[in-house]
């Protein structure tokens, strides 16, 4: 065997060195090429508080792969809306019952050209303004009003997930119409406020969880028609009075929830200027921890603001009034509603949900003569013909685009109305 010599050993110690080095700049290669391919447009290092967005509710992950206890990388945005009175005439159950061909009813034309807008949104509310215990008890027309279950199927196919109740109607059927809308209800995948069975189902606040976002919410009525719960009743109702328990509720909730949302019966019928009680309990729940307000009742387009929470200055978006999401009434004021889409966003970097702007979309109820044909069209939709055929122009003959133009402007602030 050769034994190496002097020469070969320092010839050897200078491939080793060599190969040595190589290796530490590829190394050094390697550990920077991540950094580079993930830098910004420009050629620019990523700073070290610089974003990186993920699929919402993805964890972020620490070096060794464990899950990293830092806050989401990224902001996340739900939209959340709100839908007004969803008013079920005889009109309406009458020609849903001839659609099945008298065997049971079909609801879903008269939603169809704004389901679409509905299943958007990440969280839908709507007022049901009429109980559904059309499995126990006929339907039946105002002033006490019941409505066949099949109405709940098609709002839950149009894309609601959030059913209020509390309203000026919740007991026209009494205890039993209760009771039969909530069996119903339990069977669908829906969460329902404004009704409750007990106390105990009072305090279990309802949680509709969207990209990781938690919205709560709560249903409040300033009247049921001089109506009442029998004394020992088990049921419950949230009384727009009760403000010692609006505010518990609403702190409760809050505490549970990133985005609090109230739904609440009330005001005046058929005008547009608000009472004083309208404006002092908005304030007082805005003040308590309400973060969106649905208000409905009017049957008419109330106004749409935001108001400022005293103790962090929060901005919360209250609509006074939605007007009738459906209805069969006379007037052409009754006949204008509108779709309220409000955007929350959750900080990546503070975890704290805040508003970020919102949207109020009108939409029209359209029929034509002797009230045939009830449903809802975007107002994107509605053409000065069609106002033209509406049956209402028989007591509201000025009934057009620009009328229901009108009723939106005086309400709802150009920079939210959303048109095409």
């Amino acid at each position: 065997m050769r034994r190496y010599g002097r020469t070969d050993k320092k010839r050897g110690r200078k491939l080793f060195l060599g190969l040595l080095a190589v290796l530490v700049l590829a190394a050094g290669f390697y550990a920077v090429l991540p950094s580079r391919l993930n830098a910004p447009a420009g050629g620019g290092a990523v700073s070290e508080g610089a974003r990186v967005s993920r699929p919402a509710g993805a964890p972020a992950s620490s070096a060794a792969g464990a899950p990293s206890q830092q806050a989401p990388s990224g902001d996340v945005s739900i939209t959340v809306l709100g839908a007004g009175d969803d008013l079920i005439h005889s009109r309406i159950y009458k020609q849903a019952q001839q659609r099945a061909g008298g065997k049971g009813y079909d609801f879903t034309p008269v939603y169809a050209r704004v389901a679409g807008r509905i299943r958007a949104a990440d969280v839908a509310v709507v007022n049901q303004e009429t109980v559904l215990a059309g499995r126990v008890l006929p339907p039946s027309n105002y002033p006490l009003f019941n409505s066949p279950t099949q109405v709940g199927d098609a709002l839950v196919g149009a894309g609601f997930d959030v059913i209020n109740h509390a309203n000026n109607h919740i007991l026209d059927m009494g205890e039993k119409g209760i009771r039969a809308t909530l069996d119903y209800w339990d069977t669908k995948p829906v969460k329902v406020v404004g009704a409750y069975r007990s106390d105990a189902d009072l305090e279990n606040i309802r949680i509709v969880t969207a990209k990781g976002i938690r919205t709560a919410h709560i249903g409040v009525t300033e009247m049921t028609n001089g109506r009442y719960l029998p004394k020992n009743s088990q049921y419950r109702l949230i009384y727009a009075k009760d403000t010692a328990l609006i505010q518990r509720l609403i702190k409760k909730a809050k505490s549970m929830a990133d985005v609090v949302v109230v739904s609440v019966h009330w005001g005046t019928e058929d005008t547009y200027t608000l009472t004083q009680s309208q404006k002092t309990l908005a304030q007082q729940m805005v003040d308590w921890g309400a973060d969106i307000i649905f208000g409905n009742h009017p049957h008419v387009v109330q106004k749409l603001t935001l108001l400022t929470r005293a103790s962090d200055g929060a901005k919360c978006p209250v609509a006074f009034a939605l007007g009738n999401f459906v209805s069969a009434q006379l007037y052409g004021r009754n006949l204008v509603s509108g779709l309220l889409t409000v955007t929350m966003t959750k900080s990546g970097r503070t975890g704290k949900t805040s508003y970020s702007g919102m949207k109020f979309t009108p939409i029209v109820t359209h029929y034509g003569a002797g009230f045939s044909g009830i449903t809802i069209y975007p107002f994107s939709e509605y053409t000065d013909a069609l106002a033209k055929s509406h049956g209402v122009r028989a007591r509201t003959k000025d009934f057009s685009r620009a009328f229901v133009q009108k009723i939106i402007d005086g309400s709802v602030p150009k920079q939210y109305q959303e048109l095409s």
